[in-house]
């Protein structure tokens, strides 16, 4: 009992129970039911399997198998049941949620037939323990643990459903276009054996509490930067036109580039704030400016000023060119670990590279080289993949696998020590006749008889490993000490730390760019390697990491083959044609170059020979390092206020009635278009628990008291209105203030790019409603400026205010059915939000 209350002592966040995905077509009948499930995940078996051990206890195996396919099954058959119970009384409309006490379960159609079924085991408090009933002769009152389920916190249905759709379009980017397809195509191990893949990751690392920033993941949008995309023409340099010029440039005389979009995530790192060379030229020194972690791949999420800053050139439907940026922000949150990276998606496992017979790499690499040909992130230790390159390289000397290094590194001193005997007795070799018994290469050709090579050849040179760190270029007896100094394997010292080796060497990479989908290695070395290797593990310096995505390429675009060139239409094109809503997706090759701030992702065609050739890639390298600083500047943060206010003037609307002066809190904002699928918010994120930002201290949050309460509120009142206003298209906007004190202003803004009215037509008929745009503004009361002070309304004081007609559901938004009027909404936000947001716009090409 103790053990019980001690773990129900403890908050237990909300957490996915199972995920699955199921077509009912695939098994009809009771025999065949079993196989309408093509994907399960379970926490609870994922857990048992990772307790039981090897126990021998096969009984108690085969029945927990059992009990969990059972669960599984029954899992299904309700959910299934509760669709078609809910059809009958909703139109045909299927329920999409089922709110239980201990629960939260989502159910999607993803596509024809394919459904995603998720519950979510909602967060689970501690309650003060009450005593039992009373007790029996001879025995002591006990008390017995209670614990309370609560959703606080926990993401909506509507966002929850919102994840999943966003996961299942990534996968689409690197399997096809459709589930349907990819079924009939590969075989049912093959199928799952991939949904296993994907989904089990996502499962994995699936954050079902508010995080980031709901605002803007509810709308599935393709998220632009908070200053907007670049510049356009003449008059707006400053605001990257030149650079537009630079890219739209490339795209076209590129041979075989399809198209390329660029982000940007966070700020430059102080090393490219305090030199600008290291940014427009080859560093030789690795900078030792204190970076706590690297900018790329630590887990975060994308913060409110990141975003696309171009969008490419138009070859690709907008949709596509949304699921790339998508799987462009999972690149900077996991790195190298992001799906489709590192492994190949469409590899049923990962195969080890065969190796040359004619190479005459040492056995081991050296101390050096083995620090920095690692590309694993510090969070994943090298013990074990270190180990298993051990036992490879074992293998391909000859030796048996299971035989460790240290006997290897053993029977290498014994010989080396041979051979320096016989050096030393019968004098110095002629140089043709340099190899001798203690050099590792020479003991591989021993054991291999020969073959691939003669006795006496030339060394081979290896390539380099950052050679910077551990040759001076400019010594001049440097290359003569390598010759006399044979490359051996060092037991590696004590002191040094991996971890932090890679830790440096990835900060250094991300400050001087670096491709982590394409030549994988040095960019600066002179090496040739030419051989595209698509998930072996060979040298750095020769291994081009080559992979597939699909998309969706704009009306009347044909891929051009390399070597033709041809203009792309804009997506203007895609949005007057609906009749090409089933274009087939097209199978392009993808690269990603990271240069903090920015991953540039670039599309080429499948036979693009380029591609396989290692000095494309430097070349590249060394196109975009100019661009770097001046791309930086024009995409800062900081010269959004200054780009709305040369778009637009707003025009304030504050009361001069109340002797308080003007509001001087600033204005978040978020503009969502459903024609361009773009999203733009200048909006916070919501702060991680435990960190100083989240209780309102140091920066931006301590200005405008930005606390993790203060965000939770008004994000929860933005999806709050969302979910309110989406059966409602007569409402065209809405103005509530929280009871926090913070104001929040919704409204409903004409299409982007309409066509001309025609004279027979109303203004009503010319476009459909689902083509309009939504527009948030977020400003805190003046009466609640500073963090601490009591908004003068509390909740009672919380209201709404609609235009278009309608019964108000003020309650329902958190406030009284009273609203405040326009009085209120004027002296509220304070600017007029329609002419504020026109500046917003903007922001958008």
């Amino acid at each position: 009992m103790s053990g019980v209350t001690a773990h129900l002592s403890k908050v237990v966040p909300a957490q996915l129970s199972f995920l699955g995905i199921y077509n009912p077509s695939l098994g009809n009948t009771d025999e065949t039911f079993r196989n309408q499930v093509v994907f399960y995940y379970s926490r609870a078996a994922k857990a048992r399997s990772k307790g039981d051990g090897n126990d021998g206890n096969n009984a108690n195996h085969d029945r927990e198998l059992r009990e969990e396919e059972n669960e599984k099954l029954r899992q299904v058959g309700l959910a299934q049941g509760i669709v078609n119970f809910a059809q009958s009384f909703s139109n045909g409309e299927a329920v999409e949620s089922v709110e239980t006490e201990r629960s939260r379960i989502v159910m999607h159609e993803l596509e024809v037939g394919w459904w995603i079924l998720g519950s979510i085991d909602l967060t689970r408090l501690p309650i003060s323990p009450t005593p039992s009933a009373k007790p029996s002769s001879g025995t002591s009152a006990q008390t017995t643990p209670s614990v309370e389920y609560s959703s606080r916190e926990v993401s909506p249905p509507a966002l929850l459903l919102q994840h999943l759709r966003r996961a299942h379009s990534i996968f689409l980017l690197h399997h096809g276009s459709s589930l349907s397809d990819l079924y009939v195509k590969l075989n049912r191990p093959k199928f799952c054996n991939i949904l296993e893949k994907f989904w089990t990751k996502f499962a994995n690392s699936w954050d079902v509490m508010l995080h980031g920033s709901p605002a803007v993941d509810i709308f599935g949008g393709l998220k632009l930067a908070s200053g907007g995309e670049l510049g356009m023409g003449v008059g707006e340099e400053e605001w990257g036109s030149g650079e537009r010029e630079v890219l739209e440039d490339y795209a076209r005389r590129t041979d075989g580039l399809v198209d390329l979009i660029v982000s940007r995530f966070g700020e430059p790192s102080a090393a490219q704030q305090m030199d600008p060379k290291i940014s427009t030229s080859n560093n030789k020194v690795i900078n030792t400016t204190p970076e706590l972690e690297p900018w790329m791949g630590s887990g975060k999420y994308p913060g409110a000023a990141d975003g696309v800053v171009f969008s490419g050139v138009g070859a690709i439907t907008r949709a596509s060119l949304k699921n790339l940026s998508h799987w462009v922000e999972w690149i900077y949150g996991y790195g190298e670990y992001t799906y489709g990276v590192r492994d190949n998606p469409n590899s049923d496992r990962r195969k080890r590279r065969k190796r040359n017979p004619k190479e005459t790499t040492p056995a081991y690499p050296s101390a050096s080289a083995g620090k920095t040909s690692t590309k694993d992130s510090p969070q994943k230790p090298a013990n074990t993949k270190d180990r298993r390159e051990a036992q490879g390289h074992s293998h391909e000397i000859g030796l048996p696998p299971g035989i460790p290094p240290p006997i290897v590194s053993a029977v290498e001193s014994t010989l080396d020590k041979a051979s320096s005997g016989v050096e030393s007795a019968e004098g110095a070799r002629p140089n043709e006749i340099k190899a001798s018994l203690g050099d590792p290469e020479t003991w591989v050709k021993y054991l291999t008889l020969g073959y691939g090579t003669t006795w006496g050849g030339k060394r081979p040179q290896t390539p380099r490993q950052l050679s910077q760190q551990y040759v001076d270029s400019e010594n001049d007896d440097a290359p003569s000490q390598r010759r006399e100094a044979p490359m051996r394997y060092v037991d590696p010292q004590p002191d040094v730390d991996d971890a932090e080796e890679r830790l440096i060497t990835q900060i250094f990479q991300e400050n001087i760019g670096y491709f982590i989908i394409g030549l994988k290695g040095d960019m600066e070395s002179d090496g040739d390697g030419e051989d595209a290797d698509d998930a072996g593990e060979g040298d750095w310096n020769s291994r081009i990491l080559l992979r597939t995505v699909h998309v969706e390429l704009t009306k009347d675009y044909s891929l051009p083959t390399p070597g033709e060139t041809e203009t792309p239409p804009s997506y203007q094109d895609e949005l007057n044609d609906a009749s090409s809503v089933e274009r087939k997706n097209t199978r392009l090759q993808v690269i990603a170059y990271v240069h903090r701030p920015f991953i540039y992702t670039f599309l080429f065609h499948p036979r693009t020979t380029s591609l396989t050739l290692s000095s494309f890639y430097r070349n590249l390298h060394t196109y975009f390092s100019p661009l770097h600083r001046p791309l930086s500047n024009s995409t800062s943060p900081n010269r959004v206020a200054a780009r709305i206010a040369a778009a637009s003037n707003p025009y304030t609307t504050t009361s001069t009635t109340q002797g308080a002066g003007p509001n001087t809190q600033p204005i978040f904002d978020l503009v969502y278009d459903p024609r361009t699928l773009t999203v733009h918010s200048s909006i916070p994120n919501i702060p991680e628990p435990g960190t100083l930002v989240a209780e309102g201290l140091g920066g931006m949050a301590a200005a405008v008291g930005w606390s993790r309460v203060e965000a939770l509120n008004v994000h929860s009142q933005i999806l709050t209105t969302v979910a309110g206003t989406r059966h409602a298209m007569s409402e065209i906007e809405r103005t509530c203030k929280t009871s926090r004190g913070w104001w929040v202003v919704w409204m409903r803004l004409p299409p982007s790019q309409t066509e001309p009215r025609k004279e027979d037509e109303t203004q009503q008929d010319e476009y459909d409603t689902s083509d309009l745009r939504e527009a948030f503004l977020v400003r805190r009361a003046r009466d609640s400026a500073l963090p601490g002070v009591k908004s003068v309304g509390g909740r009672m004081g919380s209201g709404m205010w609609r235009l278009g007609g309608g019964p108000t559901t003020g309650e329902k938004m958190g406030g009284p059915a009273a609203g405040w009027g326009p009085r209120g909404l004027a002296e509220g936000i304070g600017i007029d939000a329609r002419k504020y947001v026109e500046g917003l716009l903007s922001l958008n090409r």
